[in-house]
């Protein structure tokens, strides 16, 4: 029960910390391995929209707050669980910017299987040496930091300075402003340029190396990879991958969202993270059996589709993934040709359960999925979409502009839904809804009919949506067919030796059932 009210705690989304706006996160933390502990302080710049005396901000209550002050004015403070409640000496101004000081320290909640279970990773690299990574999405930032733990709200940029032994490396995101020493110790100063959500605000410490090279696309785009020493030369040749994923991305999805910041891979001790300008990398210099490496693809996707357009509410999560995972199938598409992307997109559909809606509920940092549908189902969702519009040019014009509109933005499905069925035609709102507020596919109910020597096939759609219809083209070796959107029973002239069964081909291109009426 305890649990239960923590996090209810920690997500209140929409209440006592809509008095402000996070501008920016000044964090400076110190890392002791030996404990397994952190030490420092962040200073966020809030910006009040309204006016009040509290203010609210998140922290589990494993982690201490030591202090917090303003403009070096010692503050009350109260804590509830995983809130903390700080009253200003005076009560603060809309408009104004209030810098607030929180010095923390404890033992940050160890990571049971990073990424998905997730915290700070604790690790030994294969000579041995310390090797730490951190990954919070599911559990927020509050962890470890002290924050406005909320994905409805980023800070607009980011400083983070990162104190570690001075025998490792210390990587974050964005890019590298300062290398501070200090006795045994070494600073490493990160900046972000760009919003940032909590949960991708990345600490990776190891025996790093840098290598460094440059990408000419859209934009000219500085690459840094950092990786374990004894794996310098394995990487150089492995990351070379990454000037054809990008390359790929940014022929579909447009120019790559955040070259302020630059784009980097950093080695770590579990699979991969979509960590904003500093990819977690934990695959192991692997390819799949199509020949590229999963995690370089799948987490720089999330680029685009996370970290630049970003769901506002957890439970809007099908979003990032499904996005994410239809962009593997376009690397192999852009890499080795449509037909090859459609094996690739088969090899996720037996991966589909269709048992959960991908909607979650609102309002509850909600991350209960029991299955994997908003990776895999969501991929095929999409590419649902692009053959019933039939159209490549308006397909990827669409991933384009979507890109540009929704750039570094907060969005919910509403947003998304609409944005879609406003560009795609005999695309509605119904058939969106079926795919993510339902787990029944909808059934194309068909039958063949004979009338006066002539052929004809009867179609009807079932679904949960009553207004749901898609446009389908059925292909054969008599030519194609094409199924026109619509509500109700429907009939085409087909010829003499046309069956059911070419109609069912229809369940290995799209996302649907096929029935006998």
């Amino acid at each position: 029960m305890f649990l239960i009210l923590a996090m209810m705690a920690r997500f209140s989304y929409g209440h006592d910390t809509a008095t402000y706006d996070v501008k920016h996160y000044d964090i400076h933390v110190s890392v002791n391995i030996d404990s397994q502990s952190i030490s420092g302080y962040n200073t966020m710049q809030c910006l009040m929209l309204k006016s009040s005396n509290v203010l609210h901000f998140d922290l589990v209550p494993s982690m201490k707050v030591n202090s917090v002050t303003c403009k070096n004015v010692p503050l009350k403070f109260i804590r509830k669980l995983n809130k903390v409640i700080v009253t200003l000496e005076t009560p603060a101004k809309i408009g104004e910017i209030i810098p607030l000081n929180i010095q923390f320290s404890g033992k940050p909640e160890v990571a049971i299987l990073a990424p998905w279970k997730g915290g700070f990773d604790w690790k030994k690299d294969a000579q041995g040496k310390d090797w730490v990574g951190l990954a919070c999405e599911s559990k927020g930032a509050s962890i470890w930091l002290p924050c406005k733990d909320e994905w409805s709200d980023e800070a607009e940029s980011m400083d983070m300075y990162l104190t570690v032994p001075k025998t490792l490396v210390g990587v974050s995101n964005g890019r590298l402003k300062e290398v501070i020493q200090a006795g045994t110790e070494t600073t490493y100063h990160w900046q972000v340029l760009n919003p940032i959500n909590n949960y991708n605000i990345s600490i990776n410490i190891g025996d790093y190396v840098l290598i460094s090279d440059t990408f000419r696309g859209l934009n000219t785009l500085s690459l840094d990879y950092y990786v374990l020493s004894y794996n310098k030369e394995k990487a150089i040749k492995h990351f070379k991958e990454v000037d054809t994923m990008l390359r790929a991305f940014e022929t579909y999805f447009g120019a790559y969202p955040f070259p302020e910041d630059g784009y980097k891979l950093v080695e770590t001790p579990y699979w991969g993270m979509e960590h904003q300008s500093c990819v977690a990398y934990g695959n192991k210099y692997r390819y799949n059996e199509f020949g590229f490496d999963f995690i370089i693809v799948h987490e720089s996707g999330h680029e685009w589709f996370a970290n630049s357009i970003t769901a506002a509410d957890p439970a809007d999560l099908w979003i990032h993934e499904s996005f994410t995972t239809y962009s593997e199938s376009l690397f192999v598409e852009y890499t080795q040709g449509k037909e090859k992307a459609l094996k690739y997109l088969q090899s996720q559909r037996e991966k589909v359960m269709n048992k959960y809606p991908m909607q979650g509920p609102k309002h509850q940092h909600y991350h209960g999925w029991k299955d994997n549908d908003i990776y895999y189902k969501g991929s095929w969702v999409l590419q649902t979409l692009r053959y019933s519009v039939n159209n490549d040019s308006l397909w990827f014009t669409m991933l384009r502009e979507m890109g540009a509109k929704f750039r570094h933005q907060l969005i919910s499905s509403k947003d998304m839904v609409e944005f879609i069925c406003k560009r795609l035609p005999g695309i509605n709102t119904a058939v969106m809804h079926q795919y993510l507020n339902h787990a029944s596919l909808p059934v194309l109910s068909v039958a063949i009919k004979s009338s006066r020597g002539k052929m004809y096939l009867e179609y009807a759609w079932l679904s949960d949506e009553k207004n749901f219809s898609l446009g389908l083209t059925i292909h054969t070796a008599a030519g194609k067919f094409t199924l026109k959107p619509g509500i109700g029973k429907k009939r085409i002239r087909v010829p003499k030796g046309f069956s059911i069964d070419d109609v069912k081909k229809l369940e290995e291109l799209t996302l649907i059932k096929v029935g006998v009426m």
